[in-house]
């Protein structure tokens, strides 16, 4: 190939090139005006702010809410815990305070009376064989 056909070529290339960045320039900056405008259209820019207006309220009754449904699950887990406390805190009246309450458990057994055993020791030394 000679160097002067390469140099067509590369030539030609070039203003194909050009030519469809330019179409594409064209094209870009077209679509960037319909944006502008329609950003700019006031009667678009009222109605999103509607919009937005919608969901600002729906957000905050939907807040409300949630923090009302928390402070009555506080409020009952609170009430429970209490009740709770309470039972385990009542001496039966048929319990003076220096005996202690009856077991709770069916066929709770009694603590064996005398001295706690202690675990055998291991035999020392070595193992035989």
């Amino acid at each position: 190939m000679s160097d002067e056909s390469w140099d067509e070529q590369f030539k030609q290339f070039l203003r194909k090139t050009s030519d469809d960045f330019r179409r594409t320039g064209e094209d870009i900056k077209a679509e960037a005006q319909k944006l502008l405008d329609a950003a700019m259209d006031p009667e678009k820019q009222q109605r999103v702010r509607d919009r937005l207006n919608e969901l600002s309220s729906w957000a905050r009754k939907t807040a409300q809410g949630v923090a009302g449904a928390m402070e009555d699950a506080a409020s009952k887990a609170q009430s429970a815990f209490q009740r709770a406390t309470d039972e385990t805190t009542e001496v039966p009246e048929n319990v003076t305070a220096t005996q202690s309450p009856p077991s709770t458990r069916a066929g709770a057994s009694k603590k064996p009376k005398g001295k706690p055993r202690k675990p055998a020791k291991k035999a020392g030394g070595k193992r035989k064989r």
